[in-house]
């Protein structure tokens, strides 16, 4: 039930990253484009990787660090979508809201990356997850260090690797998972003759060289 839950919970966050991503991409967003993209930017960011996460974690598929990274993003998503719902509180912390913008993706960037090696290590060998992951993660934090003039094609590339890794997350948690395959047990070989005693011969013939017999059986 949990793994069902945290893929649907996938499939939605893809639906409102692409959301997010378009109402945010208008020129200046107000009014009832600006309030869809920081509710769905909070949701699909910050609210869904903390509901997967905990799914992942009821099923088995991911320790304590990926929820203590879910949480992390979820508090700083949180933080951002209740500044931009007091108005007032952007007058008054404007450096607040900065520091908050720029680590929040961070934060989300981190859980990706967390969440995605512990999904492989359970037994879900999606290694594609891993790879976007890195790659939607390297767009993130690099944004807050490199500034990019004109259009910045992160802008695009985020949400469009973010939704990636929620569809493909969402059909790794649907599939079954890959069988633990256990070492064959070690095969005992008599090193000794079980009638006279001998030492096993090195020339590989099956029967002793010293009574005769093939190995394993005893005179009555």
């Amino acid at each position: 039930m949990w793994l069902e839950i945290g893929s649907v919970t996938a499939f939605v966050a893809a639906a409102g990253t692409l959301v997010a991503a378009a109402a945010g991409g208008i020129t200046e967003p107000t009014g009832v484009a600006a309030v869809v993209a920081v509710i769905t930017t909070v949701a699909a960011y910050g609210i869904a990787p903390l509901l997967i996460t905990f799914a992942m974690r009821q099923s088995a598929l991911s320790s304590w660090w990926a929820v203590a990274a879910a949480l992390f993003a979820a508090g700083l998503w949180t933080a951002v979508g209740l500044l931009f719902a007091v108005p007032a509180a952007l007058e008054t912390a404007p450096a607040l809201l900065a520091a908050l913008v720029t680590s929040a993706p961070s934060a989300s960037a981190l859980w990706l990356v967390v969440a995605s090696v512990e999904v492989v290590r359970a037994g879900v060998h999606r290694w594609s997850l891993v790879f976007i992951s890195a790659f939607v993660a390297v767009l993130i934090i690099g944004s807050v260090f490199i500034e990019l003039s004109g259009f910045d094609v992160r802008e695009v590339l985020v949400p469009l690797g973010w939704a990636a890794w929620m569809i493909d997350v969402g059909r790794a948690l649907r599939s079954p998972l890959a069988p633990v395959v256990e070492p064959p047990a070690p095969v005992v070989v008599e090193t000794r003759c079980a009638n006279c005693g001998a030492p096993r011969r090195t020339d590989g013939l099956a029967f002793c060289s010293s009574c005769g017999l093939p190995y394993g059986s005893q005179r009555t």
